[in-house]
């Protein structure tokens, strides 16, 4: 377990570092060209290519490969090398095609063709063609970016592909601040030339995973083609079927989610709905995906066994530790949310009218952080023990339930964008609930995650009634006073109050943190 939380530890650090680029982005875009149509037709865009990242890199591919390249070293460590040269050939041999059917078609379709939103018009289909043709060639490096990722995760290496993605934000920040100084004024231009540098960006980042593992003699020419049948790499094609299906329901519905707010909802909504995603992934990344990514080659490793009673016990101390780091994240976000919104996004082309859309859109999504976590977390045990029917055939109900949401709360309350992210929380808590009783069907818990739960609820608590009293400026202070007195203050004296309500609960999940600084004894072997 030591070894597990230095692992997620160092997974965290970096992301802190990317969510940081990543935030400072966001920024630029939404002062840049605020919540018009533009902005919302290249988020919208920017969606499809990773799309695929999360169905063929780090979604279905990676959760399929990551036990298979496990076992494969186990066993032979040149069968693991030959196993990644034929997922990587085969990555390439369907992406390249279909990349080039995307381009071709989105630069010979007519504009006037596609049904267009009522602000912007045919002008919108025009740009959502034009970064079409652009975008979607970034789908086949970041795939394949993934899939090395988690062969660097499988043998120890953390940290960069954890870092990998500060690269594709430094490329987006620096095309943006460039294009004043290049003479690029108009908006629509503006957002062609930030997608040729994303573009540019993700070969970069695919360089970047390459090197590490060919210098480590893990990396063979590809093996071009699809897997001959009775392959291992075709068996992790087969496996990854079910979950494709489950991974790509999510996907899709999220996809959807932002169709609905593109023609439904009106102008600069795709942008809130973006925004709002943008605060999830910082305190998700931290939190809950790094737990999840450091857990998943230990669990991979542990269904193997015969009672899996290690693997339970792993799962539910990674559950306990989830909650423990999301719940006050989440809250915290919430109860600060005008805020942070202020702080991060207003001015420029982002205005005053646009902070209560975003930071009530933001709330709402944010709510569902430890669902959110937990999901992932159970759906990785079930890919782990080789049960991906079980997140599919829910997923497929869920992305139902969802879409039906969204057009009931859209259609009958005015929440705006907000409720399409309520949808998304509630969506979340169904999964996360019913993963967690379906996965005792395989090995009954070994922890009460119930009493984890009331602790964090009560530590919450105890903070989130603090926060509103810790705020230091005042709304017409200078932007840096506002970070330092109204955000990072608050967060920093919330966080100690957090934790010291925890030591006076003598709460189990602190005890797990502080094993990470104690030294290993004898009989252990050190922490890598």
């Amino acid at each position: 377990m030591t070894r597990l939380l230095r692992a997620a530890g160092s997974i965290s650090a970096f992301t802190l570092l990317s969510r940081i680029f990543g935030l400072w982005r966001d920024r630029l875009m939404a002062q840049t060209l605020g919540p018009g149509f533009v902005q919302d037709t290249f988020l919208l865009v920017w969606a499809l290519p990773n799309l695929m990242r999360r169905l063929l890199g780090e979604g279905a591919l990676s959760a399929s490969l990551v036990p298979a390249y496990a076992k494969a070293r186990r066993e032979d460590p040149a069968k693991a090398r030959e196993l990644l040269a034929q997922i990587t050939g085969a990555v390439i041999t369907l992406l390249t095609p279909l990349c080039a059917l995307v381009v071709l078609a989105s630069l010979l379709l007519p504009a006037e063709w596609l049904p267009a939103p009522e602000k912007g018009g045919t002008a919108a289909m025009r740009l959502l063609l034009s970064l079409n043709a652009i975008l979607f060639v970034y789908a086949l490096p970041v795939c394949l970016t993934a899939v090395y990722s988690g062969a660097m995760n499988t043998l120890g290496m953390f940290a960069l592909p954890a870092a990998v993605p500060i690269v594709l934000n430094l490329f987006w920040i620096v095309a943006l601040l460039l294009c004043g100084p290049l003479g690029i004024t108009v908006d629509t231009e503006i957002a062609n030339f930030t997608a040729v540098a994303l573009s540019i960006g993700g070969f970069l980042q695919l360089l970047l995973v390459m090197v590490p593992l060919w210098r480590q003699g893990e990396l063979l020419r590809p093996r071009f083609g699809l897997p001959a049948r009775g392959t291992a790499a075709a068996a992790v094609f087969v496996a990854m079927g079910p979950t494709v299906l489950g991974m790509s329901l999510n996907q899709v519905s999220a996809l959807l989610d932002q169709a609905m707010a593109f023609y439904l909802v009106g102008d600069g909504a795709v942008t809130y709905i973006y925004l709002a995603n943008r605060l999830l992934l910082f305190p998700h990344a931290l939190t809950a995906m790094s737990v999840a990514v450091a857990v998943f080659p230990k669990l991979a490793h542990e269904a193997g066994d015969v009672d899996r009673q290690l693997m339970r016990r792993t799962l539910d101390l990674a559950a306990a530790a989830t909650i423990l780091v999301t719940l006050p994240a989440a809250a915290g976000l919430i109860v600060l949310g005008d805020d942070v919104v202020r702080v991060l996004f207003q001015g420029g082309e982002f205005t005053e009218s646009d902070v209560w859309p975003t930071v009530l859109t933001s709330s709402c999504l944010v709510a569902g952080l430890p669902f959110l976590g937990l999901a992932q977390l159970y759906a990785r045990a079930f890919y782990a023990i080789g049960d991906t029917g079980t997140p599919a055939r829910l997923a497929a109900k869920l992305m139902v339930l969802n879409v039906t949401l969204n057009l009931v709360l859209v259609l009958t309350t005015n929440l705006g964008t907000a409720a399409l992210t309520l949808s998304s929380s509630l969506s979340a808590l169904g999964n996360a609930t019913v993963l967690a009783l379906k996965f005792r069907k395989h090995t009954p818990a070994a922890h009460d995650l119930g009493s984890a739960w009331m602790r964090s609820v009560a530590a919450t608590a105890a903070m989130c009634v603090a926060l509103p009293f810790l705020r230091l400026s005042p709304n017409d202070a200078s932007l840096l006073a506002r970070a330092l007195g109204n955000v990072a203050f608050p967060i920093t004296v919330g966080m100690l109050l957090y934790l010291g309500v925890h030591v006076l609960l003598r709460s189990p999940e602190l005890q797990a943190l502080r094993r990470r600084r104690q030294k290993p004894k004898v009989d252990e072997p050190p922490a890598g």
